[in-house]
């Protein structure tokens, strides 16, 4: 170390004095708590603590957190009639592209069912359950805030006109039948042959390229439609603790 302290010392003193230097050194205080709990999993613990939980280190961190919070990554959300009113100007499902399609029904459901990236690349094809009023989901996957329970199921509303999750939902499965390998279960498939399922990274892609064909500025990335609907919801006077427990 640049102090000539011994790594793997677990002496407080040195211990809070490495930290302190991370901040004046530009770090945020997200990296700055990743480099605590990399100590704390290495070295053993102090006074009866984890180094990541001794209240000194805990009150250091508070304290870099405080002096440079991290800032929104947007200064202004974008308003989702943007893209539906862009789906609009689209020919019917069924004469969609594959390709527009995909990006079609990834922003749609991520707009729905606030969905991260990760959860879209992990529905379940086989357990959409189509009805008149609603289409029903489950992922495989549990969800990046669960951490225990049963996989979560999710639910399309059907609306009118060209932007119903559903009907683009129903075109999807049926156009990708005869293309998705019979072993694999997730609904969203490549582009190209083989058609093998796609993950977060791909599904990140397509999203951001939906929203770059309707007009939206390409600063903003695949988990800003989280945003944009929890704020159009929000507008339209659904109650926060409703928003919050969706996105969650």
């Amino acid at each position: 170390m640049a102090r000539g302290f011994d790594p793997l010392s677990n002496s407080l003193a040195n211990i809070l004095q490495y930290l302190n230097d991370q901040f004046p050194s530009g770090l945020a205080s997200q990296t700055i708590n990743s480099h605590r709990s990399m100590l704390s999993m290495t070295l053993d613990p102090v006074e009866g603590h984890k180094i990541g939980e001794h209240p000194l280190v805990v009150q250091l961190l508070k304290g870099c957190f405080n002096s440079k919070p991290p800032r929104a990554r947007y200064n202004k959300m974008w308003d989702p009639d943007v893209i539906l009113n862009h789906f609009a100007s689209l020919p019917d499902n069924k004469d969609l592209s594959l390709t527009i399609i995909s990006h079609k029904l990834t922003i749609l459901i991520a707009l729905a069912c606030l969905l991260r990236v990760s959860e879209l690349a992990s529905i379940s094809v086989s357990s959409i359950d189509f009805s008149d009023s609603v289409a029903t989901f489950s992922i495989l996957r549990p969800r990046k805030t669960q951490h225990q329970g049963p996989l979560r199921s999710f639910s399309l509303p059907r609306l009118s006109g060209p932007s119903c999750p559903i009907d683009c939902l129903a075109a999807y499965v049926d156009r990708t039948a005869a293309l998705r390998q019979k072993d694999s279960d997730v609904l969203f498939i490549a582009l190209k042959r083989p058609h093998k399922e796609v993950g977060s990274s791909t599904v990140a892609r397509w999203i951001k390229q939906g929203l770059i064909s309707a007009g939206i500025n390409s600063d903003f990335g695949a988990h800003s439609t989280r945003g944009s609907a929890s704020s159009k919801a929000a507008q339209a006077g659904v109650p926060v603790d409703h928003i919050l427990k969706a996105a969650f």
